[in-house]
């Protein structure tokens, strides 16, 4: 359910519609005036007018711009939730595996990643998974992905004997200034870590 803030930005975009409407209306007004009192010749009031009314039309849309497309993500202005299983053995007859790894025919090279929680299958594409193997329990996640803490995955290790997937979904918080960029509880990133023992218990789907 996304926020009342975001109507805080959209009549910010129909404020600066307003204004550009008015800018454009009032510089034929005072234009039209000058020919009727006979001034053809350069003014200065009215050139200065015009500059300070597009510059400030020209900010705002700067501003806005910027809040909406190109918002600057922190601590502060987003919730990260996390939500922890365990992964289940799948079977393709002959062997056992966590997760099953299919290759993209696109030209990205993504891979999609396969495996069964809670008697589901899921599926995600490794631009927003990885998996982590092995004994190594340090997390190499992109930095541009999600805030994590090596210690909650030892945690996970000993519980579900190195075999889990992490959910971690970002999203903006509630409030007035997330509102302005038309972006309060949206959702700004999502990942999955999977988690396994080792490389036996990855299937290569051909």
């Amino acid at each position: 359910m996304e926020s009342a803030w975001n109507i805080v930005g959209l009549l910010l975009w129909i404020i600066l519609f307003i204004y550009a409407i008015f800018i454009i209306h009032n510089i034929g007004v005072r234009r039209s005036r000058l020919i009727i009192n006979g001034h053809y010749d350069f003014s200065l009031t009215h050139h200065l007018k015009t500059i300070a009314q597009i510059v400030v039309l020209f900010a705002g849309i700067g501003f806005m711009s910027f809040e909406t497309f190109y918002p600057n993500i922190n601590g502060s202005n987003v919730v990260t939730s996390r939500d922890f299983k365990p992964l289940i053995l799948d079977t393709n007859g002959n062997s056992s595996y966590y997760v099953k790894v299919k290759s993209g025919n696109n030209s990205s090279l993504n891979q999609s990643y396969s495996y069964l929680v809670n008697g589901q299958r899921l599926s995600v594409s490794s631009s927003s998974s990885s998996v982590l193997v092995g004994t190594n329990s340090e997390i190499n996640v992109q930095k541009s992905a999600v805030r994590w803490n090596d210690n909650e995955a030892k945690t996970l290790d000993k519980k579900y004997q190195r075999a889990w997937v992490a959910d971690v979904t970002v999203t903006y918080k509630d409030s007035f200034w997330n509102g302005i960029g038309l972006h309060a509880r949206r959702q700004f990133k999502s990942y999955t870590l999977i988690r396994i023992p080792d490389n036996s218990f990855i299937y290569n789907e051909q």
